[in-house]
């Protein structure tokens, strides 16, 4: 069960009450040319709104709804023409009995035509400000596309004669005239286009702008204002207004900063578009909802009857979302009788994992899908194994919480969890315990004192832990991880880093094992390791650290740490990797290797930090006085050398 991730139709956002207002809004302002924009952050159902609009419009016979995605068009052509030819083309295949409506449309076809030719023939340009090319310099024009088809192998001499004179014929019409009047002509036969095709609001909904370069962007919104841009047309864009802003500012880099209390490209945005709706971000509520939605629907299919009601029941308590009115288990119970534990199971992850997924993705609706299918393919994956009973959804949707949104936490866990010789980690188990009891409200002053005095076999770096609003959340969901096996789970949530180490080249495995031998070995290819590509260096590093956990033992240096820290030293994001696997294991049974040589590999600043903690924590042991007056060296060391 996957749940697919593409624009639908089917509302679970109650995202209906924008699409109706603006298909509302369009229908009271049919006679006016206006531009629409749905504007959200990527992933925030844009292009779901806009499908709903173009339902919504479906059986009203005069209008004329076209789609148009400028992102699956890049590359072919100048965005300009690619948009106009689209409109044009299909208008005209809808309406192709309707009147002379195939001749105007031939008829401009040909206007693009030569527009298309003009902006490729001899390299010439022309914008607004340069004008349409003179007769003379369509003349060098045609003679440099001759000499050009003269170079195509695969063209006949009757062909080439062809093409070149369909090019004439398009550069004829427009000879001696200027772009003011060519895109006045154009809107003037665009209009009677419109009004030969009977059609009282054409409608064109423009999707994944955002996901164009920023040429493509400016040309589209240009092409909409400068050319097509006439009564009875409306333009409906889906995009992020960030990144188009983004877009502005690349293509017009000289422009000024601000003009008036605005900045110009905030100006230039508002002036393209009149209409801004914004999809608002799902808060705990609403998320919580729409994983239960998702979940049920990709377990009984979205048209059961029993989803349908449950869909129904949803969109009214969202209508209202401040009232708290929920979605029960009851209802979701009621979606069909024969699958009521499954259904069951479901409710209950959405209600656990639905408070932190909201924050974690700031209410993106994609963002939630992609956690959600990254659970069931895991899940899937442990059935394939054979091991599938032995992971629990809920456990392994919290674990995926803390891998997703504090990584540091989820290493320190399953490197303990590998550890262990029975898969439990104990100071999880003593965190939650502190977390409940100092959440619970029927603990006396004296048991709440104690509950918040230091817990001797909580790490140093632990603590800090509970310190942080988002940890102490996490602890407080169910189900309860100190007292499970988390063995399964991580080794599950080893396909990340599978796919990371999949299929190595012959160079790679080779130097993979050169970096797992002696320390001459290690740094014979330390040019080479410098040379690693970013994929490359993640494999490398990925390989290495799997090795390191797995021989267990660290009173000496283990085989490939050398080789992880030339790595880190020319890869500054892998520093942080290293000093996470340091703190995941016992001081207890680290040797004094683990304080040398520091200050030739770690370069970033915030990893000096995290260094010297960790330096500082292992300085102040007690049970272990080589390990404590070692790091007490090295920290004096590095304070030396920073001095």
């Amino acid at each position: 069960m996957l749940i697919p991730d593409h624009e639908t139709a089917v509302d679970f956002l109650n995202y209906a009450a924008i699409a109706e207002t603006v298909v509302a809004f369009l229908s009271e302002n049919r006679e006016r040319a206006m531009t629409i924009g749905i504007h959200g952050d990527w992933g925030a159902g844009k292009s779901s709104v806009l499908k709903m609009i173009e339902s919504e419009l479906a059986g009203d016979d005069d209008v004329a709804v076209l789609w148009f995605n400028g992102w699956a068009f890049q590359g072919f052509d100048d965005a300009k023409t690619v948009l106009i030819e689209a409109t044009i083309t299909e208008l005209c295949r809808r309406r192709s009995t309707t009147g002379k409506v195939k001749e105007l449309g031939a008829k401009l076809i040909r206007r693009v035509d030569w527009l298309k030719l003009a902006r490729r023939g001899a390299g010439l340009a022309f914008t607004v400000g340069t004008g349409i090319p003179s007769p003379d310099m369509i003349d060098a024009a045609t003679r440099g596309l001759q000499t050009a088809a003269e170079n195509v192998k695969d063209w006949t001499p009757e062909q080439m004669e062809v093409h070149l004179s369909e090019a004439k014929s398009f550069l004829r019409p427009a000879e001696g005239q200027s772009i003011p009047k060519v895109i006045h002509d154009f809107r003037i036969e665009f209009e009677k286009l419109l009004k030969e095709a009977k059609i009282k609001q054409l409608i064109v909904l423009i999707d994944d702008l955002d996901r164009c370069l920023p040429a493509t962007a400016i040309d589209t919104l240009e092409a909409i204002r400068l050319f097509l841009f006439v009564p009875y047309t409306a333009f409906v864009i889906g995009a992020d207004e960030q990144m188009i802003e983004y877009a502005v500012r690349q293509h017009f880099p000289d422009l000024p900063l601000t003009t008036g209390p605005l900045p110009y490209v905030r100006n230039y945005l508002e002036k393209l578009v009149q209409v801004p709706f914004r999809i608002p971000s799902l808060g705990i509520q609403e998320t919580r909802t729409y994983v239960t939605l998702l979940l049920v629907g990709g377990l009984v299919g979205e048209e059961d009857e029993g989803f349908r009601a449950l869909l129904d029941k949803a969109r009214n308590s969202l209508n209202r979302p401040w009232l708290g009115a929920e979605i029960k288990q009851a209802d979701v119970q009621a979606v069909a009788s024969t699958r009521k534990e499954e259904l069951v199971a479901v409710y209950v992850l959405a209600q656990q994992i639905g408070p932190i997924l909201a924050e974690g993705t700031k209410g993106n609706p994609r963002q939630v899908k992609r956690f959600l299918n990254a659970l069931l393919v895991r899940q899937a994956i442990a059935s394939a194994r054979g091991f599938g009973n032995d992971v629990n959804q809920a456990v392994l949707g919290k674990l995926m919480l803390a891998e997703r949104f504090l990584s540091d936490l989820y290493e320190h866990i399953a490197g303990k969890a590998m550890q262990s010789k029975d898969g439990k980690v104990p100071e999880i188990k003593l965190l939650e315990d502190r977390v409940r009891k100092t959440k619970s409200k029927k603990a006396k002053a004296r048991s709440r004192e104690k509950a918040l005095e230091p817990v001797d076999e909580i790490e140093e770096d632990v603590q800090k832990w509970l310190e942080q609003d988002w940890v102490r959340r996490w602890l407080l969901i169910n189900p309860l991880l100190g007292e499970t096996d988390l063995r399964p789970y991580v080794f599950v949530a080893q396909d990340k880093r599978t796919m990371r180490i999949a299929a190595p080249t012959d160079r790679l495995d080779d130097l993979i094992e050169k970096l797992s031998a002696s320390k001459l070995a290690v740094r014979s290819v330390e040019a080479e390791v410098k040379a690693l590509t970013p994929a490359e260096a993640e494999q490398v590093f990925a390989a290495l650290h799997e090795r390191v956990v797995r021989f267990g033992s660290y009173k000496t240096e283990p085989p490939g740490f050398e080789g992880m820290s030339v790595v880190a030293k020319h890869h500054a994001r892998f520093q942080f990797e290293i000093l996470t696997l340091l703190r995941s294991i016992d001081s207890k049974e680290l040797g004094i290797w683990v304080v040398k040589g520091w200050n030739e590999i770690i370069t970033d600043d915030g990893a000096k930090n995290q260094l010297i903690e960790l330096l500082n924590r292992w300085a102040k042991l007690d049970g272990d006085a080589k390990l404590g007056t070692a790091a007490g060296q090295a920290l004096s060391g590095l304070h030396r050398r920073k001095g």
